[in-house]
């Protein structure tokens, strides 16, 4: 008597059916282009590097008393930009994020930077420091706070308010010079770029208006 063989069962076509899914959702796999890497955006340099290279050494000829001691505090920025996010203003009360774009260092740290670097050039004799001045006594110290600083989208343009205070250095500082100004800068594109460069724009204007109040608080 022969032994009995396994008979082949052919497969059900629900399951032929998943096979063919499971084999093209592989292929479509293999095929898919991977995601786009994340866009890292900075600020444009406030000036170029000639130009900071001149004014750097414009205070070591100004005579030997060495130039003047100006103590710069954090610039101030709304706490809502304050994130590696790209933010911008879609409308009066929303925020929103460019895409797959974010600051490639703390926003607040790139807008400081550049403010500084575009006062120095606004200032040839006088010698910047960032918040405390190690052991010298500075002469005056200034607090500048950008407050709104968005870029309203649809308009592409970036509007802004700047409060400038120069005050007198120590413990008891008193306030010398203050202004408010008012700025909408236009964006050359609707882009994240284009927001950047405006945001650079807007520090060498409020630099460039700083820069007087400064010179007329020392006198």
């Amino acid at each position: 008597m022969k032994p009995t063989q396994p008979l082949s069962t052919p497969h059900s076509p629900a399951t032929a059916f998943a096979l063919i899914v499971a084999a093209a959702a592989a292929l479509l796999g293999g095929c898919a282009s991977p995601s786009p890497a994340p866009m890292l955006l900075s600020l444009p340099p406030a000036v170029t590097s000639g130009l900071a290279a001149a004014v750097t050494e414009a205070p070591a000829a100004s005579g030997a008393a060495g130039p003047k001691l100006l103590a710069i505090r954090r610039i101030g920025i709304p706490e809502y930009l304050v994130s590696r996010r790209v933010r911008f203003r879609s409308d009066a009360s929303t925020l929103a994020e460019w895409p797959n774009t974010y600051w490639a260092e703390r926003i607040e740290v790139g807008v400081s930077r550049e403010f500084i670097s575009a006062l120095r050039q606004q200032l040839p004799g006088w010698e910047l420091c960032e918040s405390t001045c190690g052991d010298r006594e500075p002469s005056l110290a200034l607090q500048v706070d950008m407050v709104p600083m968005d870029f309203v989208r649809s308009a592409q343009q970036l509007q802004a308010r700047a409060r400038v205070t120069v005050s007198s250095a120590g413990a008891a500082p008193r306030t010398l010079r203050a202004a408010e100004l008012a700025y909408a800068l236009p964006a050359a594109a609707d882009t994240a770029q284009a927001q950047a460069s405006a945001v650079t724009e807007l520090l060498r204007r409020v630099a460039a208006a700083t820069a007087p109040l400064v010179t007329a608080a020392q006198k």
